[in-house]
């Protein structure tokens, strides 16, 4: 039995969850969009079948005979079986399917890829309540703080700070946050917080969190309270330069704009073509530049917010990282090392593939290799049909054609003699020690009225032609009658 103390087998079986609930809602989907029939498919198909049954039957039957004889070591089992499996035994179906991803994994290092895969590594790291790795949050503070742009400073912050400090998006001057380097950093902030969502907690509701996220954010966004976006581009404010189609945020940053020569210059560029250009269209683009900023500013701003939302449901793991790292970071490089090989028994004990015990929910016969056979060869031969055999002493055959090859070997063979009858071919098939029994005084009382009668059944002819039965011929021959 699993110690579902552990968060690690809690875990396991959450994914086994998800995966089953969605195999239900794809499933149920195909069962829609099969029903509503909208490409018609399903209409020809019915057509086809109703002019000839029997040739579309027999064809099809080809194709499935063709692709088994291709591919004879594809083990075709229903998904009901999988179902049956976890109902009779879902622990070992569990370590069975954590053994698979670890395998997996391993593989897939070994080759260079990346793919997310749940590992012992990641469950391990979930179990000891920490919310991320260093490597991968290091990664985004190495974005974070190698932008001078976000007003941090170019030797970047300790992995700690940055903990502290990355949801504290109000504290970054609104100018930098126009660049594609920060939009491209929230993304990679937003997806990392939604993977590890989905790795260590897949039945987590997280759409709905969203949604009531989008709402919050919408209605303090009409009432300018966001955080760090309390101001917005503004034609008409007194800091919106109209012809550098700039906004400023101080006045004395303002009229010193004004004075400028580069604003001299682009006055000056419009004043000369005015007469050239429709100053209502020029109006309207500028709204609709204004427009796109805003709808920019808008996006940004949600994507903070929705990583507020996160930061805020995981500060306890948050909380619990950092003490974790702290701790890390204190110990010696020996203890550090310690650490690490006491950990790594735990990754490479599945290692040793000899000693793996084999997946056989069904209980299935072994073939040549050592693994169960596929499941449809299984029911070819009617492996699901037992024999018991009373002669051998209860053992169970699998299939007829078993059950018939055991009554010529050995075994029957010598109980058959124990029992003082020949394991001649009329006692094929019987299994029951009386019916053996009582086959074998038949066959007994029948061979003695055989040899009792058989005076009577041959027949004998003198030189007359007249024929008699054994008994009447040698008593007239010791008569002289004939």
């Amino acid at each position: 039995m699993q110690d579902l103390s552990k968060h690690k087998y809690k875990l396991l079986r959450e994914h086994k969850i998800n995966d089953l609930l969605d195999q239900i809602q794809s499933r149920s989907k195909l069962i829609q969009r099969i029903g509503a029939d909208d490409s018609g498919l399903r209409k020809r198909e019915a057509d086809g079948i109703a002019d000839n049954k029997f040739n579309e039957f027999y064809a099809r039957l080809a194709d499935v005979r063709d692709f088994h004889r291709r591919n004879p070591d594809t083990a075709v089992v229903p998904p009901e079986i999988e179902y049956m499996a976890y109902r009779h035994n879902p622990e070992e179906v569990e370590e069975q399917e954590l053994a698979r991803r670890e395998r997996v994994q391993a593989a897939m290092d070994a080759e260079g890829d990346s793919a997310p895969v749940l590992s012992e590594q990641d469950l391990e790291a979930v179990d000891q309540q920490t919310f991320v790795g260093p490597q991968d949050m290091e990664k985004l503070d190495t974005m974070f703080s190698g932008e001078e742009r976000m007003g941090r400073a170019s030797h970047g912050s300790q992995y700690l700070e940055y903990l502290d400090e990355f949801s504290k998006f109000e504290a970054i001057d609104r100018k930098n946050k126009a660049h594609k380097d920060y939009d491209q950093y929230l993304a990679c902030l937003q997806s990392y917080f939604e993977g590890y969502v989905g790795r260590a907690m897949p039945l987590f509701d997280l759409p709905n969190v969203q949604k009531e996220a989008q709402e919050q954010f919408e209605a303090d966004w009409r009432d300018q309270k966001v955080a760090g976006w309390m101001t917005s581009i503004d034609q008409e404010s007194v800091l919106f330069c109209t012809a550098c189609k700039k906004q400023f945020e101080k006045d004395t940053t303002f009229r010193a704009h004004m004075n400028s020569r580069k604003h001299q210059k682009v006055v000056a560029r419009l004043e000369n073509e005015q007469g050239g250009v429709d100053r209502v269209a020029a109006e309207k683009a500028l709204q609709q530049e204004i427009a796109q900023k805003q709808a920019r500013d808008r996006k940004t701003a949600f994507t903070e917010y929705l990583i507020q939302t996160y930061a805020r449901m995981f500060a306890d793991r948050l909380r619990d990282t950092r003490a974790n790292v702290s701790r890390r970071q204190a110990l010696t490089d020996e203890e550090r090392q310690n650490e690490m090989d006491a950990e790594e028994p735990e990754f490479v004990h599945h290692d040793d593939t000899k000693d793996e015990q084999v997946y056989n929910p069904l209980n299935l016969p072994l073939g040549w290799d050592g693994k169960p056979i596929p499941y449809w060869l299984y029911k070819l031969h009617g492996l699901g049909v037992k024999f018991d055999c009373e002669v051998c002493g209860n053992i169970t055959y699998r299939g007829r054609k078993a059950y018939e090859r055991h009554f010529q070997e050995t075994r029957h063979a010598t109980n058959m003699r124990r029992l003082g009858i020949p394991n001649t071919r009329q006692f094929h098939g019987v299994a029951k020690i009386d019916e053996a029994l009582a086959l074998w005084e038949r066959v007994q009382k029948e061979k003695k009225d055989e040899v009792a009668n058989v005076d009577t059944f041959e027949e004998f002819e003198d030189s007359e032609g007249n024929v008699f039965n054994k008994k009447t011929y040698i008593d007239l021959k010791r008569q002289g009658l004939i």
